[in-house]
């Protein structure tokens, strides 16, 4: 790898490398924009060589013991960008790309996005990226608490509002914890072979059990 690097000191400036980050699980492979296929392609129309594009297949959103990511961190110097199609592949939940980003940024290498189109190799960038990852964390628990709220509200009221269920409170439970393990709601929806607003509705129920409890 160090023969083909290009970093060159030219008088005070020194060529960039970019290197990418892919990843998937294997039920998200078909979820158009998240395909191995697609993340690659978009890399490579950004800029990055195939060759220095690193990979982690079949990796659930529990799983970040990542041969890909651990290669390619071992790679990058300072200096570097790794390009990825968008933050979430960098970690599972919010907690785990702030620190991905931390060490990174502490080695000098630089993280951008194609999706929200963040560049950390500025301060605006870095504080953008710490937006989008909260943002997208709190737009989830929002979305849980407004969906039992107007089941409970439905329910004082008299009315009927639900739709036959198409899961057992054990699924629903499944799909709670996947969550709280940083799992997205497109691979809670894969492995649970549902949608994505009957995982929102699993995940009010088995909260609302929870808290009966």
């Amino acid at each position: 790898m160090k023969e083909e690097r290009k970093n060159i000191l030219i008088g005070r400036k020194i060529e960039i490398m970019l290197y990418g980050y892919i990843r998937v699980s294997t039920g998200t492979q078909a979820i158009h924009g998240y395909s191995l296929e697609e993340q690659k392609q978009a890399l490579i129309n950004a800029g990055v060589e195939e060759k220095r594009i690193f990979m982690d297949a079949g990796k659930t959103g529990t799983n970040f013991n990542r041969d890909g990511w651990i290669n390619l961190t071992k790679a990058v110097r300072d200096g570097d960008t790794i390009v990825c199609y968008s933050m979430d592949r960098m970690g599972r939940n919010f907690n785990e790309i702030i620190v991905n980003m931390n060490v990174l940024e502490k080695n000098g290498i630089n993280i951008r996005t194609i999706r929200e189109n963040v560049n950390t190799s500025t301060a605006a960038g870095r504080m953008q990226a710490q937006i989008f990852s909260a943002v997208a964390e709190m737009e989830h628990a929002l979305i849980l608490e407004r969906t039992a709220a107007g089941r409970e509200t439905a329910k004082r009221s008299g009315k009927v509002c639900n739709r036959p269920k198409t899961y057992n409170m054990r699924k629903a439970r499944k799909a709670l914890e996947y969550r709280e393990q940083g799992w997205t709601i497109d691979d809670i929806a894969v492995r649970l072979k549902t949608s994505h607003a009957c995982v929102y509705r699993m995940m009010a129920d088995a909260k609302k059990e929870r808290e009966n409890a």
